[in-house]
């Protein structure tokens, strides 16, 4: 689908600017059709493209004075609906790495880990991370999410949370600490039920 296929008045578009409801709601029934039909194609397959497509619409709203209305509207909140869907991937991305990287840690710190984890399915493992992840205290999880499954950096987190950036990274060190240990018994006691079956 070409963006080309949608075309908002000007004076429609600066009515929107200036907050205009139904200026808004006009945006929204002339284009929410193409952008569903877009959204379908572009986002993972267990994704819900009505959440993506609801959330294309409020950052349309919440950005509406950063719009031209000399440009081509449809550009501009086509560039939303991509910015959305990059941002999952890189969010998926992230999460990918950090559980493969743990994975590598708690294998080479067993030497029998490699059969185990052959054995045991991956969404058991990713759950019983994300369960050990609620553990951590609320301010802990917080940052730890941010930083893992988010991709913010230590900087962008202190700014955000209006805490140092030593603070970020000793929360950091002390959730990591507790993951590693946690999984190394979980690995441990897999390793015996396997070994005495």
């Amino acid at each position: 689908m070409k963006t080309s296929d949608i075309y908002i008045e000007q004076q429609l578009v600066c009515k929107f600017i200036s907050g205009d409801k139904s200026a808004f709601e006009a945006i929204f029934h002339h284009t929410k059709g193409k952008m569903k039909g877009f959204l379908k194609k572009v986002v993972p397959i267990d994704e819900d493209p009505e959440n993506v497509l609801q959330e294309v619409y409020v950052k349309l709203w919440e950005n509406r004075q950063s719009i031209n209305p000399n440009n081509h509207f449809e550009t501009f909140l086509f560039s939303i609906a991509k910015n959305l869907v990059i941002d999952i991937m890189r969010k998926r991305l992230n999460k990918q790495k950090y559980l493969e990287n743990l994975y590598i840690h708690i294998k080479g710190g067993q030497n029998n880990s490699l059969d185990t984890l052959a054995k045991i399915e991956y969404s058991e493992l990713e759950q019983k991370i994300f369960d050990l992840i609620e553990k951590l205290p609320k301010k802990r999880q917080l940052i730890f999410k941010l930083n893992r499954l988010e991709g913010f950096t230590y900087k962008e987190i202190a700014k955000k949370l209006n805490i140092s950036e030593n603070t970020v990274d000793t929360q950091m060190r002390q959730a990591l600490s507790f993951l590693r240990r946690e999984m190394n018994i979980y690995f441990s006691i897999l390793i015996l039920l396997f070994i005495n079956r």
